[in-house]
């Protein structure tokens, strides 16, 4: 299947990485965190997004200068949309894409990329829920190394969390009560059997987990919509992130 790639205009070295700009990346992922603040859907569907407000940019911008791995924005880069751009070089990992539409806030940033021994999702969702306490905040993070590791993450107004990491081939760890996670959204199990949300009650790494914390968004989920407007940032990631990234992302030799 063909990905789109997100493209480098204008490469700014930011002096942390150990290796060059044009370094070819082996593998993609998905890594997306989303901010909906009340008011919240009345419906789990989410075939289609509700009518979102407009993209605005000096948010957007703020956003992007206050997030956790970020430590400087070096360059605004013309609007993209939210459909998935798969790195093809290390310089494209440092390009973020953040959308400011009204009571919905997006970031997705390759430094969310993971192996099941940080948990940068789980850090800095936390963060976001002590900054937005009223907000549903969900994660997800899905990376392909030649194996597929995922971090998922829900955060609800009032205390109700989940997380969830593992490898395909492996076992994994989950933490939280996804019933407790339904009985919040005012959603019963027995409604999920047979969607892409059903809850495995043998085994955590049989639900897709995505498509779970979407139930917390409804159709106001923004992420894959190529009419959907976003700000994109070539920024420097902090010195940790930076570190995190050369561990995790599979460089040519």
């Amino acid at each position: 299947m063909s990905r789109p790639v997100a493209r480098v205009t204008g490469v700014i070295d930011n002096g942390y990485w150990t290796c060059p700009p044009d370094r070819g990346v082996n593998g993609w992922g998905d890594y997306t965190i989303t901010i909906l603040r009340p008011p919240f859907p009345a419906s789990t569907g989410r075939s289609t997004i509700a009518t979102i407000a407009p993209h605005d940019p000096v948010q957007a911008r703020r956003f992007a200068e206050t997030f956790g791995t970020v430590e400087a924005v070096l360059e605004e880069l013309p609007l993209t949309d939210t459909v998935a751009a798969f790195p093809s070089t290390r310089a494209d990992l440092d390009i973020i894409r953040v959308g400011w539409w009204g009571n919905v806030v997006g970031i997705s940033d390759p430094a969310l990329a993971d192996n099941g021994n940080r948990c940068p999702l789980l850090a800095e969702t936390e963060s976001l829920h002590q900054r937005f306490p009223d907000a549903r905040i969900v994660g997800s993070v899905n990376v392909d190394m030649g194996d597929n590791h995922s971090e998922d993450t829900i955060h609800l107004p009032g205390g109700p969390m989940l997380h969830y990491s593992g490898w395909d081939s492996e076992l994994c760890d989950l933490t939280g009560d996804p019933h407790a996670i339904l009985r919040a959204l005012g959603v019963t199990a027995e409604s999920l059997v047979g969607q892409d949300a059903e809850l495995s009650e043998v085994d955590p790494s049989g639900t897709d987990w995505r498509s779970f914390g979407n139930l917390a968004l409804g159709p106001w989920d923004p992420w894959n919509f190529d009419t959907v407007r976003s700000s994109a940032f070539r920024v420097r990631h902090t010195e940790a992130y930076t570190d995190l990234m050369e561990e995790i992302w599979r460089f040519d030799d």
